[in-house]
């Protein structure tokens, strides 16, 4: 080994040990860094190798942990590409300023970019469960739903690196004169861009929906379709019958909020089950977002579900009859309901939009079931003494079995296929799918979606004279 090989990697080694100053933003020793780092031409693939493996051994550490439980669940690309435009980018800036700190700067700080992530991560998953960050329970209602938030706790790690990486070079910065200013102004955008585009931990993708698996045909708008849908409404909510007086009732609608085969699937089939245990012939209705059924049935919007809730509040009888409100789509972490068949432009729907189209409607009675991933961020706003609600998952965790070739989601085949073939109570069948959706997320070994339900104190007399009597008429 040669002596300037040797000192090469003594210097590279005392480098290294300067890290914790830079990282606390002090100025490191007087000529405790050298230039000639940046010379080693293996000095990038050894960083990165450090990089990756603790990405690596922070992923086994936290596997299931970060961002709402879900682990990372598929390799999606590998990061050395990107590393190696950006140090040549930075390499290239600095050779055209005689200089050298930018490229050090990067280098010096790749390692920690996993830590960062893994910080980031792990502290906004540690707020969100705190009452004041938690946007199901925060003390300043909106102040959680800014859509940026989230993503600013996370990336505050990954923006400390890049403001540690700027002040090493405006302390080390060579060259002379307007080299070494203009080195400086570059610095902080280089390595903003740097720190959050080459991320080594980006070798997994969170996962949170499973993408479609069928080519479904793309919806065509003629002049069939645009002036048949406020017809095929219109003779929906005319088909919805008053209820008989001294009769209690349930009357039953279905909303299938995505486009995806399964939402359609399991709300035809939930009806039809209603129709057949609960005798809501007359008191039944749809709406579906799917290209197969757009001529056939209401498309689902916030719109058309007002609509058809005014419509059952008018036909209902009071304080006798009960609504049964099931909806099934995706669900956004922040507690949207996806409303989606292209190219409409349908808003989705939140807890907060749902709860008044309900009491818009004048609906005293009512039961609320949500089948969606992060669905228990509809409790807070919908559940009270005359509303139950049930939910598949809980306000931070997802549900399962959304595939667009599945029949029934998880929950759906649990709630309604299984537990209430067996028994016509809504909060004893409810039990029963928890207990047999536990066990089915214990052996595939998925995070638990957690199930919900709270509300309807002031129902239970009605509730158990459905469970008893409805449908044996």
């Amino acid at each position: 080994m040669s002596v300037s090989n040797t000192v090469s990697r003594s210097r590279l080694l005392s480098d290294f040990c300067q890290l914790g100053r830079v990282l606390t933003l002090r100025r490191p020793k007087p000529d405790s860094f050298s230039p000639d780092i940046g010379k080693l031409p293996w000095i990038v693939l050894l960083y990165c190798l450090i990089s990756i493996t603790l990405s690596i051994g922070l992923n086994g550490l936290n596997d299931g942990a970060l961002v709402n439980g879900e682990g990372f669940v598929s390799v999606v690309f590998v990061p050395f590409g990107a590393i190696a435009v950006i140090a040549g980018l930075l390499k290239w800036i600095d050779g055209r300023l005689d200089g050298g700190s930018i490229w050090l700067a990067f280098t010096l700080l790749l390692p920690m970019m996993p830590l960062a992530e893994f910080i980031g991560a792990t502290v906004w998953s540690t707020l969100s469960k705190t009452t004041f960050f938690d946007p199901t329970h925060s003390t300043f209602p909106g102040f959680t739903s800014w859509p940026g938030l989230s993503f600013f706790v996370f990336m505050l790690p990954h923006l400390w690196l890049a403001l540690a990486g700027s002040l090493f070079v405006a302390y080390s910065a060579y060259g002379g004169g307007w080299r070494r200013i203009l080195c400086a102004l570059l610095a902080p955008p280089g390595l903003v861009f740097a720190f959050t585009s080459a991320d080594p931990l980006s070798l997994w993708q969170i996962s949170t929906v499973t993408p479609a698996t069928t080519d479904r045909p793309a919806l065509t708008i003629d002049e069939e379709m645009f002036y048949g849908q406020p017809r095929l409404l219109d003779e929906n909510l005319a088909r919805i019958e008053a209820g008989k007086p001294g009769i209690p009732e349930i009357f039953f609608l279905g909303v299938a909020g995505h486009e995806e085969g399964v939402f359609m699937r399991e709300v035809i089939a939930v009806e039809q089950l209603f129709r057949d245990r609960y005798n809501t012939v007359g008191h039944s209705m749809i709406l579906v977002n799917n290209s197969a059924t757009a001529r056939k049935i209401p498309l689902a919007s916030y719109e058309s579900l007002s609509r058809a809730l005014h419509r059952i509040g008018k036909q209902m009888n009071g304080k006798e009859d009960l609504l049964f409100l099931f909806l099934s789509s995706h669900g956004l972490a922040d507690h949207h309901l996806s409303i989606q068949l292209p190219p409409f432009g349908f808003s989705d729907i939140t807890p907060q939009m749902l709860r008044k189209a309900l009491d818009d409607a004048g609906i005293e009675h009512r039961v609320v079931v949500v089948s969606a991933c992060y669905s228990g961020g509809f409790v807070p706003a919908l559940a009270s003494d005359n509303t139950l609600v049930i939910t598949a998952a809980s306000a931070d965790r997802n549900s399962f079995g959304c595939n667009d070739t599945n029949d029934l989601t998880d929950f759906g085949r649990a709630y309604f296929d299984e537990a209430l073939r067996k028994t016509r109570s809504f909060t004893e069948a409810f039990e029963h799918a928890k207990a047999i959706i536990a066990a089915r997320e214990t052996a595939d070994g998925s995070t638990p979606s957690n199930p919900q339900i709270s509300g309807g104190e002031s129902l239970s007399t009605q509730l158990e004279w459905f469970a008893r009597e409805a449908g044996s008429k």
